[in-house]
């Protein structure tokens, strides 16, 4: 009798490859809100997923910042990529102004800032794809930033908003490249589904390391569940699955990092 092929990824069962998407909604998260307050930044984090150190890698990570207003967080780098998506009050990150949508995604060791909120303070979620520990400080931390690592910025935001009123009267389903996809997978896609109804997981021209699916409002179905208001979905490379919206429709914003995301952490690792 022939011996049994390896499995590969592919063939895993669906029960198992549920297990890889992970899924956190603010409701849910928010009695473990905590306040925040040192010299660089006042206001309240809330952690949607976290990942420890015992696990492979991808160890995604993404939490809510509600930063104070009138507050200016410094110019600083992370040692990992990240989006960030900002998802309340009004501000500046840099030149950029920022509000509701707008996303920002700066490579590992890229210097960004500063963040300066408004007087309603401004608040965003920090998504990544590994898991980092805290921020990195310019001109005072230099000596900790990497040379010779390829560094990168890209700001944008949706054409139009919605509201809530809006996105249930929708009839079809719509999308937006926020971010196109360039040849690194860098991409950022915003859904619009009307209520009870699907659509399949955008389609990219490049190969990413991993996406968040973050639910800026309506609801999501997902795996027997459904998310309402704000949640974050994060889905590792291979995994595709359709979206079904619930009876208040959903918009949903579509973060792919750039398949070096994970080529730099696994390098770092070894």
């Amino acid at each position: 009798m022939p011996a049994k092929a390896a499995r590969t990824r592919f063939d895993i069962s669906k029960r198992e490859r549920d297990k890889l998407i992970q899924s956190q909604t603010l409701e849910r998260a928010r009695p473990g809100t905590r306040p925040l307050e040192k010299p660089t930044f006042v206001g309240h984090v809330t952690d949607f997923i976290t990942s420890g150190g015992e696990h492979g890698l991808p160890r995604p990570q993404s939490f809510l910042v509600e930063q104070s207003a009138h507050w200016t967080l410094p110019i600083h780098f992370h040692t990992q990529d990240q989006f960030q998506l900002f998802v309340g009050g009004r501000g500046h990150i840099g030149r950029h102004a920022i509000g509701p949508g707008c996303v920002h995604y700066a490579s590992a060791h890229a210097g960004y800032g500063p963040l300066v909120s408004e007087a309603e303070g401004v608040a965003y979620l920090t998504l990544r794809l590994v898991s980092d520990t805290g921020a990195w400080y310019l001109p005072e931390q230099r000596e900790h930033l990497k040379r010779g690592v390829k560094k990168r910025q890209q700001h944008a935001e949706p054409a139009s908003p919605i509201d809530a009123n809006a996105l249930r009267t929708l009839i079809e389903p719509t999308a937006e490249a926020v971010i196109p996809c360039d040849a690194s997978g860098l991409a950022v896609w915003l859904l619009r589904l009307p209520p009870g109804r699907s659509a399949p997981t955008p389609v990219a021209s490049a190969p990413g390391a991993g996406r968040f699916y973050v639910l800026m409002q309506g609801e999501l179905r997902l795996q027997g569940d459904t998310l309402r208001g704000l949640a974050t979905v994060f889905v590792p490379k291979e995994e595709t699955f359709d979206l079904e919206a619930g009876s208040e429709g959903a918009e949903i914003m579509v973060l792919q990092f750039p398949a070096e995301a994970l080529i730099r952490t696994s390098n770092a690792n070894t």
